[in-house]
């Protein structure tokens, strides 16, 4: 071990499940390199830690860090980059999370450093999202960070990046210069059929994030109106509606479920129907798979872009339930 730290390595980090996700490929793609992982996660659950230890069995070193709250937090995650021996210098850096600024440090310890960005989701494909913003802190805040050694932020990682790995294609994305990954398997060449068994899923989310007013009443009133055989929450949904649907726990993200689903289940159809889950851009293009969004008059009128988005960029049609 302590002969390999001495060797070239990159670094990839990354903050939600998805990105651990992505990571996986994107080190398979690049079988010739040296990895070394840093995950900063938002929350810490057992899907977080699932992903973790899958992507960490490729890697040399890794940092499993969770990040806290406070003005002096931001000490504790530099001092255990160090003690975890990944504040080194690395040959490359891939990142997907361009606006955290425990990434942007790690990049600003470097003159000049080689970066890959990835997606961190549809903010990446939304023209409307964060990520299509120039969003420097102000002069203030942008000093106190440049205390702390930030130097590059969002707009400078767009600009520096060499390439960008997407889990969408034909897709416009914040880097031009892009290499399409497939988190997808070919599972059955067969396409979706017209007639067989069809099961249904729901995939839930936590819509009170929204508005209190779409809480637990409000799934259960509109996922009534449509049979369903299974509901896959999300992991921040506390309350779940009762139903003659199945309630699947998995430590797996859906769109690592849907995939194992369709391969233990190969005469089945799937419909999967959410509210405004992205997660349904991520999968449409399985085979045997039709990703179909819902809502009411009050959703639509709080996204109908998102809804536009999806049908017009992925084919994804919406249903209005109040009609």
């Amino acid at each position: 071990m302590n002969s390999s730290k001495q060797e070239p390595r990159s670094l990839i980090m990354c903050a939600t499940p998805l990105q651990m996700l992505i990571a996986e490929k994107i080190i398979e793609l690049n079988s010739n390199e040296r990895f070394d992982l840093l995950v900063v996660a938002l929350v810490d659950n057992e899907k977080y830690h699932t992903y973790f230890e899958r992507v960490k069995k490729l890697c040399i070193n890794s940092l499993y860090y969770v990040e806290g709250k406070g003005s002096l937090v931001f000490f504790d995650y530099m001092a255990r980059l160090k003690t975890h021996g990944l504040n080194i210098k690395y040959n490359s850096y891939y990142l997907a999370s361009i606006d955290s600024r425990h990434f942007q440090y790690i990049l600003s310890k470097n003159k000049d450093p080689q970066v890959f960005t990835f997606d961190d989701g549809t903010v990446n494909i939304i023209p409307s999202s964060l990520y299509y913003l120039n969003s420097k802190p102000k002069f203030l805040k942008r000093a106190i960070w440049k205390l702390l050694g930030i130097r590059y932020y969002m707009e400078d990682i767009k600009k520096i990046s060499l390439l960008h790995y997407t889990i969408y294609k034909n897709i416009p994305n914040i880097i031009e210069s892009i290499q399409y990954v497939s988190l997808i398997p070919i599972i059955n060449q067969e396409k979706r059929k017209v007639t067989g068994k069809v099961i249904r899923f729901y995939l839930g989310q936590p819509l009170t994030d929204i508005s209190e007013v779409f809480d637990v009443e409000f799934v259960k009133n509109n996922i009534d109106k449509l049979e369903f055989d299974y509901y896959y929450p999300h992991p921040r949904e506390n309350l779940y509606p009762e139903g003659s649907f199945q309630l699947i726990g998995s430590s797996l993200i859906f769109e690592d479920y849907i995939v194992q689903f369709l391969r233990d289940n190969p005469n089945a159809n799937v419909e999967v129907f959410s509210f405004i889950s992205t997660a349904l851009l991520n999968i449409m293009s399985l085979d045997r798979l039709q990703a179909i969004y819902i809502h009411d008059y009050q959703i639509f009128k709080l996204h109908h872009d998102f809804y536009d988005f999806a049908q017009e960029s992925f084919g994804i049609p919406h249903i209005n339930l109040d009609e």
